[in-house]
């Protein structure tokens, strides 16, 4: 699956994608090209699709609003190719933020206090100026894509 320039930048809740994350081992597979400057960035809403915070990383850094804001570690770092596109998996299942490629944790924060109350209410999220040849992977029993979202992108 992938997404056209409206979903890039869609704060509709039709543009988002229901999946109740903070229950969710499979978390989002996402595959695109991981830059320095350039982040990948997932916005994440509750129930009624109202804004809970951002999560966005690049080779530079990883950021979750109002919680983490830190260097990516240089394992992660090292997966991800110039120019060619990662598959990397972000969930916050049980309260931990992880990234992983191909299987492997290569980030890891336990959520606490606020934060991870916040967090924990993420039952939607979207995707934001992520480049065009971006994808990610749907998976039918866990989410439920928006109105606006189909198979070939937006509408």
């Amino acid at each position: 699956d992938s997404w056209t320039p409206e979903c890039r930048s869609c704060s509709d809740i039709s543009c988002t994608v229901k999946q109740d994350l903070p229950n969710s081992e499979q978390g989002i597979a996402v595959r695109s090209i991981v830059k320095r400057k350039k982040y990948n960035s997932v916005v994440f809403y509750d129930e009624n699709g109202s804004r809970i915070g951002k999560f966005q990383w690049s080779k530079r850094g990883i950021f979750l609003t109002g919680c983490i804001a830190c260097v990516t570690p240089r394992a992660l770092k090292g997966k991800c190719i110039k120019n060619v596109q990662t598959l990397w998996v972000v969930s916050i299942y049980n309260g931990v933020l992880q990234i992983k490629i191909d299987g492997e944790i290569l980030y890891e924060n336990r959520l606490m206090g606020e934060c991870l109350e916040k967090y924990s209410k993420t039952k939607r999220f979207a995707f934001y100026g992520m480049p065009e040849e971006s994808s990610y992977s749907f998976v039918a029993d866990q989410m439920e894509a928006g109105e606006k979202i189909f198979s070939t992108g937006c509408a």
